[in-house]
This record gives structure tokens, C-alpha cells and sequence, in this order.
């Protein structure tokens, strides 16, 4: 069995950060504290000046590295998932906008024999294909389906394990069975590209929606005679949400303001990374549109944004600089909150002994030195165990 032993790091636990070591065995934490090296050969990283942390989990991501999940090639998928892991992340959620339904299932069939294979792979969301024309953003409408438990059926037959988010706007008709089916089947249901008002958001929340894709874009924002769908989040006490932390999506100011009003254990850093993600200024394609990239920002040739470039270290070091928040919240809110909301906190999201070996290790300004996913070093790549 594999073993790697982190030394002399400054390990990231839920309430402290101590100075000691980390013995991953196999595919588990298996000891923590003052370690002396087994006989037994195994690989050690000298962490020293290092934060040895949780790794990070993405519940929505679309792309990177000159590529999108929906190009629905294995090729695809490799590309994306290394790029994410030199990032620090640990876990994601393979995302789909809406597409015809063939094109989804396709997508959800690479994505289960990827769950299988590789540990970074937790399932799928599916920002789409249930979501409201008007807060469509780039997301192409005419893929945009009635909220029928029939279409429901279409997509989701044979990948109910598969399917972790459906992302919807409960303001349109026959969201309240759509939205007690998808807790039947243990599906989450998010709001997101939804008009829905603050009392159609409320409802939807007595029917089962507990989750906001990106909170506070492409929804109803808050007006003080009518709060929307930002009110009713801000208002809430049971909800979690989305946050894209990369100073575009979101007002750092709004941010700080969210936190102070939810507090951290409510929100889950996410990237809405596309494929542009990592490639710097220039023109992309994201649903079937061309996207244009400057300074990092994404939009579409009438200014509408469409997605991002962000990564995982990025939103984290942002989160922290952003909020005056410290480096547990964080990563709390990268790690141990997005583990909790799919229901994985029993296995990932904290290094604790006999919890999944998902680390990732990087410096005081939050550039990854080491990943390692499930026991093994996913990055550096030439240091794979």
C-alpha cells in the first residue's frame, strides 16, 4: 500500500493551523502529529513554509485549458481535470448547460465512467436545461425545456446516482412537483438564471430548494419593494450558495456584505471556470457562442458575461483578501462546505484521520506546489506515486 508522509507543514484543520505532519496510507489519512519515518520506503514532502490544506471542491465548472466538458471526449475531460488539479482542487462537478437532451446524456455517460476511474470526479450538475429565458445569460434558450416530470425522466433515466444539482427557476410552471421529484431522487435543487420573485423563491424553499447557483448573478436582484430572489437568500437561514470570487462576478463589497449577513458555513466557492480558463486574453467558444476574453473577463459580444477564468487557489486567496476573513474561512468555504452540501463531509472537506487523502499544498500567496487526490500526487505530474 502507497504512503506519503507531508513533514513540517502548517496543517489546516477545521479550527487551527498546527505546525505537523500528515501520513496519507493508500487512500485514507492514517496519522497526524509528530511522525518519524517508517522503514518501510515510502515518499516524503517536506512541506516547511507550506499550509498543508483540504482540497478544494467545485460543484460548478464548465471547462479550462482550451476545453469544455461538453465537447464530451475522454480527451476533454483529461485535459480539464489536470488543469483544475495544478489549481488545488480536489473534486468537481462536471457541468452542462442546456443542449438537447442527447447531447446531456452523453456528457452524464462520460461522466459515470469518470466516477469510476477517477477520484476527482464526484458526479454532475446540470446548470440547465430547467432555467428561465430571461436570466438565460449565454446559456443558448431555445435548448431551454418545459418543468415536466416527463423531461425530467429524459435526462436524469439511468444517471439518478450521476446527477448531484439541477440548477432551475421555480417561477415556472410545474416547479413544485419538479422540485419534490428531484428530493425524491436526492437530486439538489439550486436556483439560478431565474426571475422568480421573493415570494415564488420562498415557496420553492417550503418545496424542497435549498441552494443558489452563483448567488447574486443571473436572478432577481434585490429592490427595496420587491426583494427577489437575492432578499429571500439573504433572508434565509437553511440555504447554501454559489460564490464566484474573482472581483468580475461579484463587488468584493457584496461579498463581504453576504458574509456578514449568512455567515461562512453558508456559501461554497465555485469557479464557473470555462474553457478560456487558464489561456489567457483572446476569443473562445462557450455554448455554441463566441466569447471574448480580457484581462481575464469573459463576455459575450454584447458585454453579457459567460462564465470565467478562475480557478479554485485564485477564488480562495480572493475570499481571504476580499472579506478580512482569515485562512480557515477560506478554505472552509472551498473544502469543507462544498463537501457538506453533497453530502461527502463523512469522507472529505477536513483533514482528519480516516478521511479521504484529498490535499493540497501550497504557499503563503496560495500557488499550488503539490495536489494529491485520493493518495496519489495528481500535481507536480513527474512526482506521481
Amino acid at each position: 500500500m502507497e504512503k506519503i508522509l507531508i513533514k513540517n507543514g502548517s496543517i489546516i484543520q477545521n479550527q487551527t493551523i498546527e505546525r505537523k505532519d500528515v501520513l496519507l496510507t493508500g487512500t485514507k489519512i492514517s496519522e497526524l502529529g509528530k511522525i518519524s519515518p517508517p522503514k518501510k520506503k515510502l515518499h516524503t514532502i517536506d512541506a516547511e513554509d507550506l499550509y498543508v490544506s483540504p482540497g478544494f471542491i467545485d460543484s460548478h465548472v464548465n471547462g479550462g485549458a482550451g476545453y469544455n466538458f461538453l465537447d464530451n471526449s475522454e480527451e476533454a475531460f483529461s485535459n480539464i481535470l489536470r488543469f483544475h488539479a495544478e489549481h488545488g482542487t480536489t473534486g468537481l462537478l462536471p457541468t452542462a448547460v442546456a443542449f438537447p437532451i442527447q447531447k446531456i446524456r452523453k456528457f452524464l455517460v462520460l461522466v459515470k465512467k469518470l466516477m469510476y476511474r477517477n477520484p476527482m470526479v464526484l458526479g454532475a450538475h446540470l446548470n440547465g436545461p430547467f432555467i428561465s429565458k430571461e436570466k438565460s445569460c449565454a446559456i443558448p434558450s431555445r435548448y431551454i425545456l418545459p418543468l415536466t416530470l416527463k423531461n425530467l425522466n429524459k435526462v436524469t433515466s439511468g444517471f439518478q446516482d450521476v446527477i448531484k444539482i439541477i440548477t432551475l427557476a421555480p417561477e415556472r410552471r410545474g416547479a413544485k412537483m419538479f422540485i419534490q421529484e428531484l428530493r425524491r431522487k436526492g437530486i439538489i435543487a439550486s436556483l439560478g438564471h431565474s426571475n422568480a420573485t421573493y415570494e415564488e423563491t420562498k415557496k420553492a424553499m417550503e418545496w424542497g430548494l435549498n441552494h443558489f447557483t452563483h448567488f447574486l448573478n443571473a436572478m432577481r436582484e434585490l429592490h427595496h419593494r420587491e426583494p427577489g430572489a437575492v432578499g429571500a437568500g439573504l433572508e434565509s437561514e437553511s440555504t447554501t450558495m454559489e460564490l464566484i470570487v474573482d472581483g468580475i462576478h461579484v463587488h468584493p463589497a457584496a461579498i463581504k456584505l453576504l458574509v456578514r449577513l449568512r455567515g461562512i458555513s453558508a456559501i461554497c466557492l465555485v469557479t464557473d471556470a470555462i474553457r478560456a480558463a487558464g489561456m489567457g486574453d483572446g476569443t473562445y467558444e462557450f455554448c455554441g457562442k463566441r466569447v471574448f476574453v480580457k484581462c481575464g473577463k469573459a463576455v459575450l459580444r454584447d458585454g453579457t458575461m459567460a462564465g470565467s477564468t478562475l480557478t479554485m487557489n485564485q477564488a480562495v486567496k480572493n475570499f481571504k483578501e476580499f472579506t478580512g476573513l482569515g485562512i480557515l474561512e477560506a478554505v472552509r468555504v472551498a473544502s469543507l462546505n462544498p463537501a457538506r452540501l453533497l453530502g461527502l463531509d463523512d469522507r472529505k472537506g477536513s483533514i482528519e484521520k480516516g478521511k479521504d487523502a484529498d490535499i493540497v499544498i501550497f504557499d503563503k500567496d496560495f500557488n499550488v506546489q503539490y495536489t494529491i487526490i485520493g493518495g496519489k500526487i495528481f500535481y507536480p505530474p513527474c512526482l506521481r506515486v
